[in-house]
């Protein structure tokens, strides 16, 4: 290989590189108030120093509702010690989402989207849900249906940790 492939390759190799570096590793979970569906804020502040299991789903998407039934599970055995928050991005929520609550029944919070929490969370892909830790950061980053119990670990791991 002459001197001009083995250049052209180390460039190709290092743009990924090069991508990552201007990014914040912090891995801050951004916070953000949206709207519910009973008109009231959601907040992630508002939940400072908990464990947080941050959904992101629609009433569309079929492998959404296939994890509810572990989202309800996971969110009845936990006693309060995590809240559980679920975020819809359906195009028009205030449509959507009323008649599927009152089909589902769900006893945990909900916001409505938008573009910018969609954004800074780069969420492309549903259901996404991640879990953030009572210091704020994002710890761990589920994309798909949940597999209940290793969330349920991941979660009892971030409860055992002293504060």
């Amino acid at each position: 290989m002459n001197t001009r492939h083995r250049t052209f390759l180390a460039l190709l190799l290092a743009l990924p590189l090069a991508a990552c570096a201007g990014r914040d590793d912090s891995r801050k979970a951004p916070d953000f108030a949206l709207s519910s569906p009973d008109g009231k804020t959601v907040s992630l502040s508002a939940q400072k120093g908990r464990v947080v299991l941050l959904n992101f789903w629609a009433t569309w998407c079929d492998s959404c509702r296939a994890e509810l039934p572990a989202l309800k599970d996971l969110n009845a055995r936990s006693n309060g010690r995590f809240v559980l928050l679920a975020v819809n991005v359906d195009e028009d929520p205030g449509k959507a989402v009323p008649p599927f609550l009152a089909r589902e029944k769900l006893d945990f919070p909900i916001a409505y989207a938008d573009p910018a929490v969609l954004g800074a969370y780069a969420v492309r892909d549903l259901p996404t849900t991640f879990l953030i830790g009572p210091d704020g950061e994002i710890k761990r980053r589920y994309v798909g249906p949940l597999d209940e119990g290793a969330v349920e670990n991941d979660i009892l791991q971030l409860l055992r940790r002293p504060s």
